[in-house]
């Protein structure tokens, strides 16, 4: 039992010198990133070719090439050396309840004005390190998977079996408008008063599109279409430029108007449809005691908001 248990070590260690090899092309240059000796490095390659019985490498004039056999063999070797760092991964970073370093991807609206407000909020911790990326929601699907991320912050859920979505708040439609504008004045708006306005509209893959133009078609209104843009932070900015108005959620709405007090937003009776934020961390992490302190401190750091937003 001992013996096949060293075995399937011998075998590990020789596949990591071939992957090192093929990577760096050379096994001297190999030898050195394994911090072993070229006589080691080739023992383990010579190792493999005896075992699958072929060529693995062309060796000419003190250089290695792989051969088309190699190649394949690389791919496999690939997948299985990943499968070892999520292991050690999962164990390394999903065990401690210590968030230290949190890597987070997330919509460009989101990293704007969801996040400040929620890093702001975490416990401080002196070795606290955030690295952040803006992300569609494929994109965050992929990094969570391939654990290049701990956790996603995105309008949609993460569509993937192994990824669990966390919904966190869900904010309804309102209208952001300079507070210099006419309509400003209303505390409630309503669909007939966006008829012959200047408009900032979302773009026509935003899930609150095609409710956008089911109310004004119903209503028989028409309206200045200025600019479509899919990212709200550039709307609302543009909406006080060109003295317009844009509809969108509530909480996106209220982060950026009070960081631009030229800026408010007004309730319209008639729009009804929600915006939904989901959370969702990598699946190495699902169930883990990271996830459960994440979950709270997010649920905290939106409360305050919550209760005066009534969400």
């Amino acid at each position: 039992m001992v013996k096949h248990k060293d075995s399937k070590l011998a075998h590990l260690k020789s596949l990591e010198a071939f992957a090192v090899v093929m990577e760096s092309g050379s096994i001297t240059k190999a030898a050195k990133e394994l911090g072993v000796t070229q006589p080691s490095v080739s023992q383990h390659i010579q190792r493999l070719e005896s075992i699958f019985e072929t060529d693995l490498f062309i060796r000419r004039n003190g250089r290695v090439f792989p051969t088309e056999r190699a190649k394949i063999l690389f791919e496999d070797v690939e997948e299985l050396l990943s499968g070892v760092d999520k292991t050690f991964s999962k164990w390394r970073r999903g065990q401690t309840r210590e968030v230290s370093q949190l890597r987070i991807c997330a919509s460009f609206s989101n990293c704007s004005l969801v996040l400040p407000h929620l890093l702001t909020k975490l416990p401080r911790q002196n070795s606290m390190h955030f690295q952040v990326t803006s992300a569609s929601v494929e994109e965050s699907i992929t990094a969570l998977i391939d654990n290049r991320a701990d956790v996603a912050f995105q309008t949609r859920p993460l569509d993937h079996s192994s990824i669990e979505n966390n919904l966190f708040i869900s904010a309804r439609q309102v209208c952001v408008l300079p507070k210099s504008h006419p309509l400003a004045k209303k505390q409630i708006i309503s669909a007939s008063d966006l008829n012959e306005q200047k408009m900032i509209s979302v773009s026509k893959g935003d899930p609150c599109y095609q409710e956008h133009q089911d109310i004004l078609r119903r209503y028989g209104l028409k309206i200045q279409n200025l600019l479509e843009t899919p990212y709200s932070t550039l709307a609302m900015q543009m909406a006080e430029e060109f003295n317009a108005l844009y509809i969108g959620n509530i909480l996106i709405a209220e982060l950026f108007c009070q960081k631009n007090p030229g800026l408010v937003w007004r309730e319209i009776k008639e729009f009804d449809q929600k915006t939904n934020f989901y959370f969702a961390v990598s699946p190495w992490l699902k169930n883990s005691d990271t996830e459960e302190e994440l979950s709270n401190v997010i649920q905290s750091a939106f409360t305050d908001l919550s209760q005066k937003l009534e969400l």
